[in-house]
């Protein structure tokens, strides 16, 4: 048994004290950091602690909280330069994230509950105009036929599976737009 493995082990409270203050620089660093590619000029960058029944505390750093007309919006903006989408694997990264914040019972910012909502922003080279999911199905038919020459048959596909994500998840919206 290594070393490390041993020391924890004799004092579990020491590992997850040493290990929550890893994770709250870490989402203090990411707070402050601005990717290249990152397109955040909707809202500011935040950081945020989560703690479960069990006692368990996380801290993380969604790309962007915004705030309109009393609604605040927990958001993670992926984004292509090259494609219509960003790769399926970003959009999956971005749906987990938030999936999880969109499960949080409740936020309170300076001891006052909050609505939040959260939000996927994907932008894409070449979109045209914006949709919010959710809609009508209609209305994304329309998007993606406006779209049709910056979209392919399988970027189109994944759109429509994001609407099926949104209608099940009443806390999760998705924005589709240009970069």
């Amino acid at each position: 048994m290594g070393q490390y493995l041993k020391a924890v082990m004799l004092d579990f409270e020491e590992f997850k004290n040493i290990s929550l203050k890893g994770s709250k620089m870490a989402s203090e660093k990411e707070s402050v950091t601005v990717h290249k590619h990152e397109y955040l000029v909707d809202g500011r960058k935040a950081n945020f602690c989560i703690e479960n029944y069990l006692g368990g505390t996380y801290y993380l750093a969604p790309d962007e909280i915004l705030y309109t007309k009393d609604q605040y919006y927990i958001q993670e903006s992926k984004n292509s330069t090259r494609k219509g989408l960003p790769d399926l694997t970003d959009i999956q990264d971005g749906l987990f994230k938030l999936i999880l914040y969109s499960n949080i019972d409740s936020i309170n910012l300076n001891n006052q509950s909050i609505n939040f909502v959260s939000k996927l922003k994907l932008t894409g080279k070449g979109i045209k105009d914006k949709i919010t999911l959710p809609c009508q199905l209609e209305n994304l038919e329309k998007f993606l036929v406006l779209n049709s020459d910056n979209l392919k048959e399988r970027e189109q596909e994944i759109i429509r599976k994001l609407l099926v994500e949104v209608q099940t998840n009443k806390k999760l919206e998705i924005e589709i737009g240009a970069n």
